[in-house]
């Protein structure tokens, strides 16, 4: 089983090197599912807990950043015990409408960049669309190096990881030291090339060895793999092009530094008038709020006392640090497309 520091100390890494205004949870969530081979479905409201912290940590101030630090520790170790970091049922399906919301809202920029893609070749624009709306549970075409370590021509994206732990578990490759660097035997270092490889860079090293799917073209074992080389190349371009349109386009709606449209008890509290604002905004206010208002508890920091405008806000007469961003999310209100 993967660790939840590990999961943790993934996803802030994913997200340090990712455009926060195209980045989704269910974006960060698919990326874990796919570094770690498995499946995080029910783990969709801790992802959100942790890229909030995330960004409270990275987008506040300071000061903002050394409580978060303190938060971040003391979750680590009441955890097991803490009644109050468990999700109830309620806020699982905010989560869950959220991150639906948040993939729903992706498709019309895939079918604005399907459309694009017409003037080219008819079988190049059908690879760009494959590749971009299977996901990595999409069966792919393996290279004949993991064809052969596979011994099958086709696999999903996360099976080929999957199987891939699983195979280092039983050979014991772990390095002992540390346990997110794998000891490559003769097998891995044929498919590497390395004698070690880092955990995250081994998902790195697999997209040379995974290709879209042509279904009347699937690459067998002793195929030639310059062909297929050749059209690794034309794909890589493709998506470098669209990523750095989308970049330019300053991206979609669904990213984490995106303005949200706020409810109308949210725009009273904060009192500026303002009817949209970025999550993170709307977070650091809060906090701001609490700090300015001496409303932490002295003996645990972590409980915030409400005053009256936050019992008017959210309804209740204390809550916990962590279970600000829950509290806040029916504030934040979805708009149609």
């Amino acid at each position: 089983m993967v660790s939840e520091s590990e999961l943790i100390g993934r996803l802030r890494e994913f997200l340090r090197s990712s455009d926060l205004n195209t980045t989704t949870t269910a974006t960060v969530r698919r990326q874990l599912e796919a570094d770690f081979g498995i499946d995080l479905s029910d783990r969709k409201a801790f992802i959100r807990e942790q890229v909030d912290l995330f960004l409270q940590t990275e987008h506040n101030q300071p000061q903002q950043e050394e409580r978060q630090n303190d938060d971040v520790e003391e979750q680590e170790e009441d955890a097991p015990n803490n009644p109050e970091q468990s999700q109830p049922s309620d806020s699982k399906e905010e989560t869950d409408e959220e991150e639906e919301g948040e993939e729903e809202e992706d498709k019309p920029e895939q079918a604005k960049n399907a459309k694009k893609n017409k003037g080219r070749s008819n079988k190049l624009g059908d690879e760009v669309v494959k590749k971009r709306g299977g996901g990595f549970c999409k069966l792919c075409s393996l290279s004949p190096q993991l064809q052969e370590f596979m011994e099958a021509p086709e696999m999903a994206r996360t099976e080929v990881v999957k199987q891939l732990w699983v195979y280092i578990r039983e050979k014991n490759l772990q390095d002992p030291n540390n346990r997110r660097n794998i000891i490559c035997d003769e097998r891995l270092r044929s498919l590497f090339n390395v004698n070690s490889i880092n955990m995250f860079q081994m998902n790195k090293a697999l997209s040379k060895h995974i290709w879209p799917l042509e279904s009347d073209d699937v690459v067998q074992v002793k195929s030639t793999p310059k062909e297929k080389q050749k059209k690794q190349e034309r794909d890589d371009d493709s998506d470098e092009a669209k990523k750095k349109e989308k970049r330019q386009k300053g991206g979609g709606k669904s990213g984490f530094l995106a303005p949200l449209q706020l409810s109308d008890a949210l725009v009273n509290f904060l009192g500026t008038g303002e009817s949209e604002l970025a999550r993170t905004d709307v977070i650091k206010r809060m906090w701001d709020y609490i700090k300015g208002n001496n409303l932490q508890d002295p003996s645990d920091k972590r409980k915030i006392i409400c005053d009256e405008k936050l019992k008017e806000l959210f309804d209740v007469d204390s809550f916990t640090g962590f279970t600000v961003t829950k509290l806040l999310a029916p504030h934040f209100i979805k708009t149609e497309q």
